[in-house]
Protein backbone atom coordinates (compact mmCIF):
# COMPACT_ATOMS: atom_id res chain seq x y z
CA UNK A 1 0.00 0.00 0.00
CA UNK A 2 1.39 3.39 -1.02
CA UNK A 3 0.16 6.98 -0.85
CA UNK A 4 -0.66 8.99 -3.96
CA UNK A 5 -2.43 12.35 -3.74
CA UNK A 6 -2.89 11.86 0.02
CA UNK A 7 -4.84 8.64 -0.55
CA UNK A 8 -3.88 5.10 0.36
CA UNK A 9 -3.68 3.16 -2.86
CA UNK A 10 -2.85 -0.43 -3.74
CA UNK A 11 -0.17 -0.46 -6.44
CA UNK A 12 2.54 -2.84 -7.55
CA UNK A 13 6.16 -1.69 -7.29
CA UNK A 14 6.21 -1.16 -11.08
CA UNK A 15 3.02 0.91 -10.97
CA UNK A 16 4.42 3.08 -8.19
CA UNK A 17 7.70 3.53 -10.07
CA UNK A 18 5.72 4.68 -13.11
CA UNK A 19 3.80 7.15 -10.91
CA UNK A 20 7.10 8.57 -9.64
CA UNK A 21 8.45 8.83 -13.21
CA UNK A 22 5.35 10.69 -14.40
CA UNK A 23 5.41 13.02 -11.39
CA UNK A 24 9.12 13.75 -11.95
CA UNK A 25 8.40 15.05 -15.45
CA UNK A 26 6.56 18.11 -14.13
CA UNK A 27 7.57 20.80 -11.61
CA UNK A 28 4.32 20.23 -9.68
CA UNK A 29 4.04 16.59 -10.75
CA UNK A 30 2.62 15.04 -7.59
CA UNK A 31 0.05 17.84 -7.33
CA UNK A 32 -1.32 16.87 -10.75
CA UNK A 33 -2.77 13.70 -9.18
CA UNK A 34 -4.76 15.65 -6.54
CA UNK A 35 -8.53 15.43 -6.75
CA UNK A 36 -8.62 13.04 -9.71
CA UNK A 37 -9.71 9.83 -7.95
CA UNK A 38 -11.28 8.23 -4.89
CA UNK A 39 -10.24 4.97 -3.25
CA UNK A 40 -11.90 2.53 -0.89
CA UNK A 41 -10.49 1.20 2.40
CA UNK A 42 -8.48 -1.41 0.46
CA UNK A 43 -6.74 1.21 -1.69
CA UNK A 44 -8.72 0.33 -4.80
CA UNK A 45 -9.73 3.20 -7.08
CA UNK A 46 -13.52 3.42 -6.98
CA UNK A 47 -13.99 6.40 -9.27
CA UNK A 48 -12.12 8.85 -11.43
CA UNK A 49 -13.05 12.51 -11.10
CA UNK A 50 -12.89 14.82 -14.12
CA UNK A 51 -10.08 17.37 -13.76
CA UNK A 52 -11.17 20.86 -12.69
CA UNK A 53 -7.77 22.46 -13.18
CA UNK A 54 -4.67 22.09 -15.31
CA UNK A 55 -3.92 18.43 -15.90
CA UNK A 56 -1.54 16.24 -17.85
CA UNK A 57 -2.99 13.60 -20.13
CA UNK A 58 -0.39 11.03 -19.05
CA UNK A 59 -1.61 11.41 -15.45
CA UNK A 60 -5.20 10.71 -16.50
CA UNK A 61 -4.17 7.75 -18.66
CA UNK A 62 -2.04 6.38 -15.81
CA UNK A 63 -5.00 6.57 -13.41
CA UNK A 64 -7.36 4.95 -15.93
CA UNK A 65 -4.92 2.08 -16.49
CA UNK A 66 -4.33 1.69 -12.76
CA UNK A 67 -8.08 1.48 -12.13
CA UNK A 68 -8.41 -1.24 -14.78
CA UNK A 69 -5.38 -3.18 -13.49
CA UNK A 70 -6.60 -3.05 -9.89
CA UNK A 71 -10.02 -4.35 -10.83
CA UNK A 72 -8.57 -7.05 -13.08
CA UNK A 73 -6.38 -8.24 -10.21
CA UNK A 74 -9.49 -8.47 -8.01
CA UNK A 75 -11.37 -10.40 -10.69
CA UNK A 76 -8.48 -12.84 -11.16
CA UNK A 77 -8.18 -13.32 -7.39
CA UNK A 78 -11.89 -14.07 -7.04
CA UNK A 79 -11.77 -16.37 -10.06
CA UNK A 80 -8.81 -18.32 -8.67
CA UNK A 81 -10.51 -18.67 -5.28
CA UNK A 82 -13.71 -19.90 -6.92
CA UNK A 83 -11.76 -22.39 -9.05
CA UNK A 84 -9.98 -23.76 -5.95
CA UNK A 85 -13.34 -24.21 -4.24
CA UNK A 86 -14.78 -25.87 -7.34
CA UNK A 87 -11.83 -28.26 -7.58
CA UNK A 88 -12.29 -29.26 -3.93
CA UNK A 89 -16.00 -29.86 -4.54
CA UNK A 90 -15.21 -31.95 -7.62
CA UNK A 91 -12.83 -34.16 -5.62
CA UNK A 92 -15.49 -34.60 -2.97
CA UNK A 93 -18.20 -35.32 -5.57
CA UNK A 94 -16.05 -37.94 -7.31
CA UNK A 95 -15.42 -39.62 -3.97
CA UNK A 96 -19.14 -39.77 -3.18
CA UNK A 97 -19.96 -41.04 -6.68
CA UNK A 98 -17.32 -43.78 -6.47
CA UNK A 99 -18.72 -44.86 -3.09
CA UNK A 100 -22.23 -45.07 -4.56
CA UNK A 101 -21.25 -47.14 -7.61
CA UNK A 102 -21.94 -50.85 -7.30
CA UNK A 103 -18.80 -52.93 -7.08
CA UNK A 104 -17.69 -54.80 -10.22
CA UNK A 105 -17.78 -58.21 -8.52
CA UNK A 106 -21.60 -58.34 -8.57
CA UNK A 107 -22.41 -57.41 -4.99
Amino acid sequence: MKVIANKRIEVTPDEFRLYENIAAQYPDGKQLFQGLFETDEDGIITCLIPPKKKFAMDVVIYLQNLLVHQHMRLIYKEHNEAMQELRALMVEARKVISELKPSSDGE
